[in-house]
């Protein structure tokens, strides 16, 4: 079994520029109907692969938050604009930028760009919650705590 270098896990999780989060993705096969064109429901998929990343490399760490606290991020509602297909074996870059803080939630916007064109193809907006899951896995939102907001913010 291969090592993987500890330089190559860094570049996994893509790169911050300031307040914008950038990743990178490659359209594979599996991404695309018999057109070769990648399905819409898939461009989610990869916003959320971004969002998943970007609180990775922020230092929100959603696995011990899940199972030490019972807590997480859901997503509450998103607004999807689809302005141009991207091909098989694309590459894309996904921009993830905070635009708005509540207590208990926060907006991204997230741009999912054809690196080769510089064409948008997909343009998000999505709202996020942090909840506490009961028992039954029900939810309630809770305040998103101090440090959190902070690594959100890039004031820590």
């Amino acid at each position: 079994m291969m090592n993987v270098p500890e330089q190559q896990k860094q570049h996994l999780d893509g790169w911050l520029e300031g307040d914008t989060h950038g990743y990178c993705l490659r359209v594979q096969y599996e991404d695309t109907d018999a057109g070769g064109i990648t399905y819409h429901a898939q461009y989610l998929a990869f916003a959320e692969r971004a969002r998943s990343a970007y609180l990775r490399l922020l230092g929100v760490d959603q696995p011990s938050l899940l199972a030490q606290q019972s807590q997480g991020f859901v997503v509450r509602h998103i607004e999807i604009d689809y302005l141009q297909a991207a091909p098989y074996d694309s590459l894309l870059c996904v921009e993830t930028k905070l635009i708005k803080m509540r207590g208990a939630s926060f907006k991204l916007q997230q741009i999912i760009n054809n690196n080769a064109h510089r064409h948008i193809v997909a343009r998000l907006f999505v709202d996020i919650v942090f909840v506490t899951f009961d028992e039954n896995r029900k939810t309630k939102p809770e305040k998103i705590s101090k440090a959190i907001i902070n690594k959100l913010t890039l004031t820590e």
